[in-house]
C-alpha cells in the first residue's frame, strides 16, 4: 500500500514538473497566441505577432513585428505596425490573477491612415470595432468583463518615433508622411481587452489629432464641400434640362392645338 501511494505521489510530481517544464519552454509560444486571440477579439480584424521573447529571470520581455490590420473595405493592407516593443514585468507583484508591468515602450511604429472612396476612414472604423464611443471611459467596459479574468496593471506605456502614413483615396489617392508625438500613458487597468481598447482608443486619438493639426481635416472638409457643390451643380443641371424638356413638349402641345383651332376655324 505505502508503495503504491509513493509510486502515485511520484507521478503526480512528475507530471508537475512536465507542466512546469512545458510552461516555461513553450511561454513565448502561449504568450504570442495570447496576444493574436486577445487582440483580434477586440479589433475584430487580424493582429499578428512575429516573435515574443520573454526572459523571465531578468523580468522583461520584448514583442517584435506586431500588426493590426485594416476592416474591411480599404487599401492598405495594415493600420497598425508597431515594430519593436519592449517591457519591464514586475515580478513581486506579477501573480495568478495579476500580471504587473513597469513599462511597456513601443518604439518607431508605423500608424496607417486612410480615407476610402465613401470618405470613411480607416481609423474611426476600428474605433467602432473597438466598441468605444468617444465620451466613454474603461470603467464601462471593464464592467462587462468576467469577475475571473486575468488582469494587467501597467504603470506605463510609452510610444516614440512614430510615423503616420496618409492616403487619400478621394484626391486621387494622394499622400502624406508625418511625424507623431511621444505617446505617453500612465497606470492601466483591466483585461487583456479591456488594455486593448484603451491603448488603441488613445493611439488613434493622438493620430487624428495630429492629421487635425496638419491640416489634412481642413483640405477633406474642403474637398467634400467641392463635391457637394459639385453634385448640386448636377442636380441643378438635371433639373435645368428636364424643365426645357418639358417646356418644349408644352410649346408642342399648344402648337399642335393652334393648328387644330385654325383648321376648325375654316
Amino acid at each position: 500500500m505505502k508503495k503504491s501511494i509513493l509510486a502515485i505521489l511520484a507521478v503526480v510530481i512528475v507530471v508537475f514538473v512536465a507542466g512546469i517544464f512545458y510552461l516555461l519552454t513553450n511561454l513565448d509560444g502561449l504568450v504570442k497566441a495570447a496576444i493574436e486571440r486577445h487582440g483580434s477579439e477586440a479589433v475584430k480584424t487580424s493582429v499578428r505577432v512575429s516573435s515574443v521573447a520573454i526572459k523571465l529571470a531578468d523580468g522583461a520581455a520584448s514583442i517584435n513585428g506586431l500588426t493590426v490590420a485594416n476592416p474591411g473595405g480599404f487599401s492598405l493592407p495594415l493600420a497598425f505596425s508597431l515594430g519593436e516593443i519592449t517591457v519591464d514585468i514586475d515580478l513581486e507583484k506579477t501573480g495568478e490573477e495579476l500580471i504587473a508591468l513597469d513599462l511597456i515602450k513601443v518604439r518607431e511604429p508605423f500608424v496607417f491612415y486612410e480615407i476610402n472612396a465613401e470618405r470613411k476612414d480607416n481609423l474611426s472604423a476600428l474605433k467602432e470595432n473597438l466598441g468605444i464611443q468617444p465620451s466613454a471611459g474603461s470603467e464601462s467596459v471593464a464592467a462587462e468583463s468576467p469577475a475571473d479574468a486575468i488582469k494587467l496593471s501597467i504603470k506605463r506605456f510609452v510610444l516614440e518615433g512614430a510615423a503616420l502614413k496618409v492616403k487619400i483615396v478621394p484626391l486621387k489617392d494622394k499622400e502624406y508622411d508625418l511625424k507623431v508625438p511621444v505617446l505617453k500613458l500612465t497606470n492601466l487597468q483591466g483585461t487583456p481587452e479591456e488594455i486593448a481598447r484603451q491603448v488603441l482608443n488613445q493611439l488613434i486619438d493622438h493620430a487624428k489629432n495630429e492629421i487635425r493639426k496638419k491640416g489634412l481635416d481642413e483640405e477633406l472638409a474642403e474637398m467634400k464641400a467641392r463635391a457637394r457643390a459639385m453634385a448640386k451643380e448636377k442636380v441643378d443641371e438635371a433639373k435645368s434640362e428636364l424643365k426645357n424638356k418639358v417646356e418644349n413638349k408644352l410649346d408642342e402641345k399648344k402648337k399642335k392645338l393652334g393648328d387644330k383651332l385654325k383648321n376648325l376655324s375654316w
